[in-house]
């Protein structure tokens, strides 16, 4: 980026202009304001550096000149502590934004760097993006309109050149935070009439002579759209949603899908089956035989990459398929070496969807076809790639987990994330007082060790929070 530093001491700030020519900045610079417009006159410039306290002509009269002439232009003002009149003053005559001094390279790598987003925004905006924020952003907050928005941005990702999904990944963050504060608002009425883990079954499977569900842990709606790129054209398929409980966890929401039972009802039934998933053929047996269901049916947890080329339709009514090992490499991927280093989400989905269209699991929903078989495609929640820590605060009752938590001494040290006292409501077991649950791309950490975990679980994979990536889960109907 080229750039204009407008300072009556530049020349004593030579270091820092030399440090950052090293960062690949080009730096022109000017002692005084007069010196600067004129060079502005000349030149096109990404950005300018002012300095508001100079001789004669001052910051606040060259900042009004520069705008008169190049209106556009980003100014970043620079100002001492003190001057905190100085600051609101600029702030009122269109400044982008300021910087105290001493000056530091981090600070200015730090503004370029937002400043080059909405430039990245600016462009997209004029191709149809402003179409797409429009349209969010005019529709009313609601279980239906919430399903749209999401398929909207994932859709909209997923045709963007990767190098260019930066500005939809900042909506899709927006959004995000604006999503759980709905949600947490909405969950009690809503878990009673809209379709959730725990009525799937009832809503979504159980109207067909025979179905086969494979239930795919971790598949988020990007993952889907970028599967149901690679299933055959000769396949009938639709696109379906409906939302995972909260917290959007395997050990909840799978059991929950199986039982059809909120958690709460689960844990009076039988305490230790949200201890683990090793529950769901006894679950799901209860669940049939309770809402008097004859269907024969069978539960197959596929483990391994090499188990799935082997299922074999047995003719039940009801073929469930649970497909695990995606999950598992994602939590495995922080362990191994040479998984380590890959920061970008669109890799690790490439990843995923290669293993999974190399699993043969394209040819064993054929089978199911050819048996005349409905075929659905879900899973029990999806993921995201944590990015923030959320310190909090507590003593040995608090339960293990990145995105949440249990405990009396729960307590929460910032304004990031949700904390439940009316757990029964929410249809989660009172385990505990307080149940705490991450928003955005947090995961929590506690104060007194923050800076120690907040880079260990950085790019971590995890769920079981409060996202339109978790909560919003995508179902495939396949027909022949």
């Amino acid at each position: 980026m080229r750039i204009l530093w407008i300072d009556d001491e530049i020349y004593d700030l030579k270091s820092v202009v030399e440090l950052l020519e090293k960062e690949g900045f080009s730096v022109d610079i000017a002692s005084s304001g007069l010196e600067g417009l004129e060079k502005i006159k000349n030149n096109t410039y990404d950005f300018i550096l002012l300095d508001y306290k100079m001789p004669h002509l001052d910051g606040i009269e060259t900042l009004k000149l520069i705008n008169s002439i190049k209106p556009n232009i980003p100014i970043i003002m620079l100002t001492m502590i003190t001057d905190r009149e100085i600051i609101e003053k600029a702030m009122g005559n269109d400044v982008y934004d300021y910087i105290i001094k001493p000056v530091n390279v981090a600070q200015i790598i730090a503004i370029s760097n937002k400043i080059k987003k909405e430039e990245i925004k600016r462009k997209f905006l004029g191709i149809g993006l402003s179409e797409v924020y429009s349209y969010i952003n005019s529709i009313e907050d609601s279980y239906e309109n919430w399903i749209k928005k999401a398929k909207l941005l994932f859709e909209t990702r997923v045709k963007l050149n990767e190098n260019d999904r930066e500005i939809i990944d900042m909506e899709i963050e927006s959004q995000n935070q604006k999503f759980a504060k709905w949600l947490i608002e909405n969950y009690k009425s809503l878990l009673k009439n809209k379709t959730f883990s725990h009525n799937l079954f009832m809503h979504k499977f159980l109207n067909y002579q025979k179905v086969s569900i494979f239930i795919i842990d971790a598949f988020r709606i990007d993952q889907m759209l970028l599967f149901s790129k690679e299933l055959p054209s000769s396949f009938n398929i639709e696109i379906d949603f409906y939302y995972s409980i909260i917290p959007t966890s395997t050990i909840f929401s799978r059991n929950s899908i199986f039982s059809g039972r909120l958690p709460i009802e689960i844990y009076k039934r039988h305490p230790d089956y949200l201890n683990n998933n090793l529950h769901e053929i006894e679950l799901f047996d209860e669940f049939l035989r309770e809402n008097k269901i004859s269907s024969s049916y069978r539960i197959l947890k596929i483990n391994h990459f090499e188990e799935v080329s082997k299922i074999i339709p047995l003719n039940r009514d009801i073929e469930i398929n649970v497909i695990n090992f995606l999950d598992e490499f994602l939590h495995q991927r922080m362990d191994i070496e040479s998984l380590k280093s890959i920061k970008s989400i669109d890799t690790i989905i490439k990843m995923l969807n290669v293993m999974l269209i190399d699993s043969k699991i394209v040819q064993v929903i054929e089978k199911y076809l050819n048996l005349d078989y409905v075929v659905f495609i879900t899973t029990d929640h999806g993921w995201i790639v944590g990015k923030k820590p959320i310190a909090i605060s507590g003593g040995s009752d608090i339960t293990e987990g990145l995105r949440f938590k249990f405990g009396d001494s729960l307590r929460f040290m910032s304004k990031d994330g949700y904390l439940i006292k009316e757990l029964e409501e929410y249809g989660l077991p009172r385990i505990s007082q307080r149940f705490g649950i991450a928003d955005g791309y947090g995961f929590f950490v506690y104060k007194s060790e923050e800076h120690k975990f907040a880079k260990q679980y950085e790019n971590y994979f995890m769920h079981g929070g409060i996202t339109l990536e978790e909560v919003i889960c995508p179902i495939l109907k396949i027909r022949k």
